[in-house]
């Protein structure tokens, strides 16, 4: 089947957010449960909700750039969570952090697989990643992950050490960087922004 000049900009992006937030090592759940009959029971408050962004000036990196064929990318980036509540309470302190990550998946412009990567995030009392640090969680992605979209399927993870240890990991993103051209020109780096969650 021939794809469309539409079908193929999905695709690229769907993979750039795979691959962005793969690397992160956050993790994605449906971002909207499919229609059912019967009223889905409302999940437990979230531990600890942040918008998340690529730090400014600094994208997830890809070595070596994403391109239309298929073959080891590993990424690394800096990502800033900002605007950080505790619907539970239990993670009051808590304001902002700063996540580095690696990770690595077998990827080209339309597709990634074998999602790997680690992640370090240290947390702060302060907006902006400032005031007194408030601990470090260490996280790394789920061996199988889950959702409705071809990126969702990479997003699931938690925290294995650390502040908020054993929590899962449930988050989105979207690609702010143009990543349309990537089969022509290859992808080196992308940005993004979006909303984690430690449930």
């Amino acid at each position: 089947m021939t794809l469309t000049r539409r079908s193929r900009t999905a695709a690229a992006r769907a993979t750039a957010v795979a691959l962005l937030l793969g690397a992160l090592t956050t993790a994605a759940g449906p971002t909207a449960p499919p229609a059912t009959a019967v009223p889905a029971r409302s999940a437990p408050a979230a531990a600890l909700n942040c918008a998340l962004q690529t730090a400014p000036g600094e994208p997830v990196v890809f070595r070596p750039s994403l391109t239309g064929r298929m073959r080891q990318v590993s990424a690394t980036g800096t990502v800033l969570l900002d605007r950080c509540t505790s619907p539970d309470g239990s993670q009051r302190g808590v304001r902002s952090g700063r996540l580095v990550l690696r990770g690595s998946a077998m990827a080209n412009c339309l597709t990634a697989d074998r999602i790997e990567g680690s992640g370090t995030v240290t947390w702060y009392h302060g907006w902006a990643q400032r005031g007194y640090r408030a601990g470090v969680s260490h996280l790394r992605p789920a061996a199988r992950g889950g959702g409705y979209t071809p990126a969702d399927a990479f997003l699931s993870g938690g925290v294995v050490s650390g502040r908020m240890a054993r929590r899962h990991v449930h988050g989105w993103a979207v690609p702010t960087t143009d990543v349309t051209g990537c089969a022509l020109r290859g992808l080196r780096a992308v940005a993004g922004r979006g909303n984690i969650s430690f449930g």
